[in-house]
């Protein structure tokens, strides 16, 4: 792949195009209209079935990834909901997005382990982790507070807090002298270097 063919200006924008490109939108509707309402990455004018082989491609270049890496990618970058055209009279115009729901999960089993030696609600760190990824929004795309997650989950506030606090300090990382390096930027890393390194994403230019 040589520079005239590189479609992406940053490793966000690949991501995003590759996690929000399902099997069923071959055809430019659906996916055309994401694309115009900005809620994907482009991939300079692809659609149908080129814009899905590139999406593959792209994929392809994160399947020796941990599945923690590949799950953080994918709760980052892949739409929460996709766009659906079934027609049926129950239909909002979405459905839910099966791949990033099962990175949730994973996720949502993978930090466990940052409760050791405490109590802790599988329902609460998993609400967590799908309002840190996009979900649990409000009806005006607000996340929603910590006291309302408190309420749902009916469980403490400050147990909320703190659960929140310790999931956010893995997955971004925590500042100062001792500060460590988030679960997210280093898979994120791993993956710019990669598509930067296959041609897909554009080189950096020098300071």
């Amino acid at each position: 792949m040589n520079e005239t063919e590189i479609l992406f200006d940053s490793v966000d924008d690949a991501l995003r195009f590759a996690f929000s490109y399902s099997t069923q939108q071959y055809s430019p509707t659906p996916m055309a209209r994401a694309m115009r309402g900005g809620n994907v990455g482009t991939g300079k004018g692809l659609v149908g079935v080129d814009g899905a082989g590139q999406a593959g491609m792209i994929r392809a270049e994160l399947k020796e990834f941990s599945e923690l890496d590949r799950s953080l990618l994918i709760a980052q970058f892949a739409p929460v909901e996709m766009p659906c055209d079934c027609t049926r009279a129950c239909c909002s115009g979405n459905r839910p997005n099966v791949e990033w729901a099962d990175a949730v999960s994973y996720l949502t089993e993978h930090t466990t382990y940052l409760f050791a030696g405490h109590l802790s609600s599988y329902r609460l760190r998993r609400t967590l982790v799908e309002r840190h990824f996009g979900g649990h929004r409000d009806i005006h795309g607000k996340k929603l507070t910590i006291e309302r997650l408190a309420q749902q989950c009916d469980i403490h506030r400050q147990t909320v807090s703190t659960h929140h606090q310790k999931l956010m300090a893995y997955f971004r990382g925590t500042k100062g002298v001792n500060g460590a390096v988030g679960a997210q930027a280093v898979a994120l890393r791993r993956a710019d270097e990669q598509l930067r390194d296959r041609g897909f994403v554009g080189m950096e230019e020098a300071a």
